[in-house]
Parts: C-alpha cells; structure tokens; sequence
C-alpha cells in the first residue's frame, strides 16, 4: 500500500495548526509517515466509486461536475496534511474558510485520513444515494482501511487518530456542500422563456421533446472562480435566417460536415450522455487518472490533480451553465430543420439544454490546461471509452475503441469541435467555449497554492 515507511528518531511538541508548515517538518510526528508515500491506487479507487455512482444516477454534466470538484477537494485536504509544505486550500477555496484541527505531535496514516474523509463526503454529496452506494463506499472504506492497519503494523491509536481527523476534514467539507446553494434549487421549477415570432432563436425544447437541465445551476457558489460570471464570453452571433449571414453559415456547416469514418470516431469517442458515461467533467477525470496511472504517481500527485481537474470542471459548467440560460441559444436541429433540411438529424444525440456556450468546449480547455503543469503537455493514449457501447440517430451499437492523441491540448481542441462534428453545437458555442475554459483555469492557477 505504502512505498514505505519512516519513522523519525525525533517527536517534537509543537501546538497544532494547518497544512502551513512553519517549524522544521523533520520533527513533526504527524509525518512520520508521508502522502507521497502511499499508493495512487487509494484516491483511484475512490474516483471510479463517483464514477460508478454518476452513471447509475443517471447524472449530467453539471451534477457530475459538482460531484467531482467535491470529491477532489476531499483528497487534497485528507493528502495534504502529510506533504512537507503542504497547504489547505481552506481560505482559497470559496466559503471554505477554515482547515481542520489536527496535531503535529500525533501520528496520522494519510490513507485512512483519505477512507475517513470519503466515507463521510460520499452520502452528503451524491444526490438519490441509495441503500447498496452507500455500502459499497463502507465496504471500500474498510478494505483500505484494513490493508493500511495490516500492511503498515499500525497501532489502534493510529487508527483512532486518523479517522478522526479524516471525519472533522470531511465535515468541514459537507458543510460547504450543504450551503453551496444546491438544495434550494433542487425543488424549483423555473419558467422557460418561450420561443415565439419575437424571439426566434430561443431553444425549443418542443423540437426533440426535451426537459432543460438545471436551468439555475449558475446560481451555485463556485469553487475557486468569483461566480458563474466570470469568465463570460462574448454573446452568440446575431440570429438570421439570410444566407450571406454568419449565423446561416455556421448552421450550414455543422449541416454539410461529412460524415467519413475520421469523423464519427471523433464525434462518438466525445460522446459523454448521462447514464452511458459520467459526463465530460468525468472523461477528464479519467484522462487524468490514466495520466497518473502511466507515470505511477503517489497518493500526494493524485489529490492534487484530482482536485485541480474537480475545480476546473465544477467551475467550468458554472460558467457554461450561466451562459446557456442567459442567451437560451437553440441547437442547430431546430434551425437547420427549419431552414435548410427539415429531414435532417444530429450524428450524435442533442443534449436537452440550449446551445451557447458548448460545456465539452470548456472542459477541453479548462481541465488540460490544468494538467498541463504536472505532467507537461503529453501526448497520451485515452482508454476512457474502450469497449462503450454507443447507439446514436443512425443506430447501433457501436462498440468504441481507445483513441491517442499528440498532446493534452490537442485532445482538448478535438473534445471541442467534436460537437461540430456531431452536429449539436455551433462553431461560435465551441470557439467561445474555449476562450472561457481557459480563462477558468488560468484564474485557478493563479489563486491555488498547493505548496508543493
């Protein structure tokens, strides 16, 4: 479980603080055993639980989102207790104010820290919970727990000690969830716009028979980002039905795009429907999962990746959410069925929300950019679809294989125009989507500090 073990000839007693280190870590008791020392496997194990989770509750991508930016930051701060400067990201994340107490002169195992703090987060965080989750997040809890205590010669102290922390960290965490702004959207039915003569470039949802997702969802309280405003594009192009306008040639596009084998893989390997996968903030979260995997990285390296990836998606359907419900954009079947081919149909599924800005957008260039500063900008191989089953307008299944791309930010530009591809968003949804991702995870480097 653990690379091994170190144990300090030296226990200074110190009065307890947070992650900050001021004194000299080699005396701290709380490091004797350390975060980079553990398995990556642990937080892994985790990730896939959410993931699991997501696709059985059937939950889309701004749920997802939420979920995984919960989820990370309960890694980071049970791992970053036991890294030598390591620093909470209570005070920098928003309406987190204050760390957990924990002490320097106790000794703390950071894997049962990380068992504790999931088991308390889980049930607070995933909506419809059901009887079997919760159990298999108690069974996983006390497996890893009980290979730590066994692999490690750990005392019952240790345990004790590690688990309560590990429950007061979590705590603090669940408080943030409950007052985040979820629950008082849960039970509201908001008033859709309706598409009339006046306002003909509304989303339709009468056109696929759709119900909105999540119309308030902007209203959440962001991770790191001021609010969902932040990072606001610049509006969709002026609505027209002329065809000398860039409004009909963006239609026109997504309407004439050939549909050659090349394309498909693109538009079915970014395909990420509620149920079938766990949404775009989850494909990423695998991407780096798999990227963590490749480079055999520890405990440490995961929380910390799995956090900055969980804020950048949370954060990033803030944003896109706020959007697609200030401009209501309607999807390019409405128009292009009314316009220019009223036979027509998507390759891929048409989500049912408005248009502009594209989320699979945001996320291509939110979740690599953040990435990019651990692992550099890699080119890698991504197994996150290998052997999904995807039926589409056209039919199915088909069985989707893995897909490798040059660099991160190449597969984060693919992620992006893949909806062009699929035909069910503009270009100018895809290209602003970009521009906002970026400026999400620019804006979360800039006010993070891991410490390390």
């Amino acid at each position: 479980m653990k690379k091994g073990f170190r144990f300090s000839l030296l226990a200074l007693l110190v009065l307890p603080f947070g992650c900050d280190k001021t004194k000299d870590t080699l005396f701290l008791r709380s490091l004797t055993h350390k975060s980079a020392e553990y398995e990556g496997r642990l937080a892994h194990e985790w990730m896939d639980l959410g993931h699991q989770f997501i696709r059985e509750n059937n939950l889309y991508g701004p749920q997802a989102a939420r979920t995984f930016g919960y989820l990370g930051l309960t890694a980071w701060e049970a791992a970053c207790h036991g890294i030598e400067g390591g620093k909470s990201l209570a005070g920098q994340v928003n309406d987190y104010p204050t760390a957990a107490f924990y002490e320097t002169d106790r000794v703390y195992d950071w894997g049962i820290v990380l068992c504790a703090a999931m088991k308390t987060v889980f049930p607070a965080l995933l909506e419809n919970i059901n009887n079997a989750q919760r159990s298999k997040v108690d069974v996983l809890a006390s497996q890893q727990e009980d290979q730590l205590m066994q692999q490690g010669g750990l005392s019952e102290q240790v345990r004790l000690d590690s688990k309560d922390l590990g429950t007061r960290i979590a705590n603090r965490i669940v408080d943030r969830i409950r007052k985040d702004g979820r629950e008082v959207i849960r039970n509201i039915v908001p008033v859709i716009p309706a598409r009339d003569t006046e306002h003909p470039w509304y989303w339709d949802p009468n056109t696929l028979g759709q119900v909105p997702v999540e119309p308030m969802w902007g209203t959440l309280r962001t991770f790191i980002i001021d609010d969902a405003q932040t990072c606001e594009t610049e509006p969709p192009l002026p609505y027209s039905e002329a065809p000398t306008s860039d409004f009909y040639k963006d239609a026109s596009e997504v309407q004439s795009i050939d549909r050659s084998p090349a394309n498909k893989a693109i538009a079915y390997h970014w395909e990420n429907g509620a149920g079938r996968t766990s949404s775009p903030a989850g494909h990423w979260m695998k991407i780096a999962q798999q990227l963590l995997e490749n480079d055999n990285r520890n405990l440490a390296d995961c929380a910390k990746a799995y956090c900055l990836t969980g804020f950048a998606a949370a954060d990033g359907f803030s944003a896109c959410w706020f959007s697609k419900y200030k401009y209501f954009l309607l999807r390019p079947v409405t128009y292009i069925r009314e316009v220019i081919d009223p036979n027509w149909m998507s390759l891929i599924n048409t989500p049912p929300y408005p248009d502009y800005i594209s989320s699979s957008a945001v996320m291509g260039a939110a979740c690599p950019k953040v990435l990019i500063p651990m692992f550099g900008d890699v080119g890698f191989t991504d197994r996150t679809q290998l052997g999904s089953p995807l039926y589409t307008p056209e039919g199915g299944p088909t069985i989707l294989p893995e897909r490798s791309f040059t660099s991160l930010t190449q597969a984060g530009e693919e992620a992006a125009f893949s909806r062009v591809i699929g035909g069910v968003d503009f270009r100018r949804a895809c290209e602003e989507g970009l521009k906002s991702g970026q400026c999400i995870a620019s804006t979360i480097l800039a006010r993070t500090d891991f410490g390390f």
